[in-house]
């Protein structure tokens, strides 16, 4: 169990001392300076603390208690949700809490929650670091000093106008910031290292605009896959109609390999999501794993990108677009990603159960993945009629 001391630097001393606390805790000591400092002759032995006949004995006491709870407070809330902990951990947090920083606090604390927090997924940690740059530059290019204090809503006003009009940056880019300081803010409070509440207010929200992302129709994989092409443009071909066909993500797809292949499922652990999931290999993309004997090509992710672009122009997927308020070929916005998109969209029209769908693209909500493929898909009078076949015949 922890347990907090307070101890002298020198005993001994003649003079005025250091009191320092040693924080026991998972078999480990963590040393602190309470930066009071007292005469070995006040200091009573039992009770650690400073004698009341002593000068400014009240006010000392006080302060150590102040310390005591809050390294108890850090420690328990750090336990509970399940974070890592260790000195460093527990001196940047009791020096926040103690207002020991200047105005580095929440760069710092933002630094702290990313290093400490082992649930963060990589594609989530990057979001975090790119928000920590992004407001360093901010920082650095309107004067405005980013603090515990200052994130209000003048801040909220100034980061957006900067985001979307300087850095031209989508609403949905903005949002992902803010949603990122929203988090850091929230978990600042529960450690009682914040007392701003602003960020909690209605106008302090993660904007967000829903915008079409395009996927390939059957017809348009098909196009691809009789296209006769040969060297590198053939193997991002039949790199991303095999994500088409399975619904991988670029960094499940190089997991594929003959090990992971029985009895025509493919069984892997998702990389972002760390599941497993089994998924059923159509024909057509067993024809191409086995066509490379089993180990498929492995071209970079920006590669791959840039290659499938001139492949779905050589297919003549050049239908207009319009994205971002601007018009596009449809090739030119076709990326590794396209290929996952184009799997979720086609099974999901094609009737495929969402909830078959969704175990394969790891979505939780069925919100979410509606929103993902972002296509309606009719109700066929012949699927009506076999809820109530007898009934609904004699009407018709």
């Amino acid at each position: 169990m922890a347990n907090s001391k307070f101890y002298l630097k020198d005993k001994k001393s003649e003079n005025e001392t250091l009191i320092l606390m040693f924080f026991n805790y998972n078999n480990k000591v963590f040393k602190y300076s309470t930066k009071n400092s007292i005469n070995p002759t006040n200091w009573n032995k039992l009770t650690c603390r400073v004698k009341p006949q002593a000068s400014h004995s009240l006010e000392i006491n006080r302060q150590l208690q102040s310390v005591e709870d809050a390294i108890m407070d850090i420690y328990h809330n750090l336990q509970v949700n399940d974070r890592i902990i260790d000195n460093k951990v527990l001196r940047k947090n009791l020096d926040v809490r103690l207002n020991r920083q200047e105005k580095e606090d929440f760069f710092s604390y933002m630094m702290l929650y990313i290093d400490q927090n082992n649930e963060l997924r990589e594609t989530t940690k990057r979001d975090y670091l790119q928000t920590y740059k992004t407001l360093k530059e901010f920082e650095n290019n309107t004067s405005y000093l980013v603090s515990f204090e200052s994130i209000n809503l003048d801040f909220y006003r100034r980061f957006q106008t900067y985001m979307i009009k300087s850095l031209n940056h989508s609403l949905n880019t903005f949002g992902k910031r803010i949603k990122t300081i929203k988090s850091i803010m929230n978990y600042a409070t529960e450690m009682g290292v914040n007392k701003n509440l602003e960020y909690q207010k209605k106008s302090f929200k993660v904007l967000s605009k829903k915008t079409k992302k395009i996927y390939l129709t059957i017809e348009e994989i098909n196009r691809l896959q009789k296209l006769n092409l040969n060297g590198s443009l053939e193997r991002t071909r039949d790199s991303f109609i095999l994500m088409c066909y399975l619904g991988l993500r670029y960094s499940d797809y190089r997991k594929v390999n003959k090990n992971s292949i029985s009895d025509n499922y493919l069984d892997i652990t998702m990389h972002k999501t760390n599941e497993q999931v089994s998924i059923p290999i159509h024909p057509n993309a067993l024809e191409i794993i086995k066509k490379y004997n089993y180990i498929l090509p492995q071209l970079s992710n920006t590669k791959l990108n840039k290659q499938i672009k001139k492949v779905c122009r050589n297919a003549e997927i050049d239908e207009l677009v319009i994205d971002r308020d601007k018009k596009s070929n449809k090739y030119e916005l076709v990326t590794c990603h396209t290929a996952r998109r184009s799997f979720a969209t086609n099974g999901y029209i094609s009737d495929v159960p969402i909830r078959d769908l969704m175990r394969i693209t790891g979505h939780k909500k069925e919100t979410t993945f509606l929103n993902y493929v972002q296509v309606k898909r009719e109700v066929k009078l012949s699927r009506i009629l076999e809820i109530y076949p007898t009934e609904l015949k004699k009407v018709v």
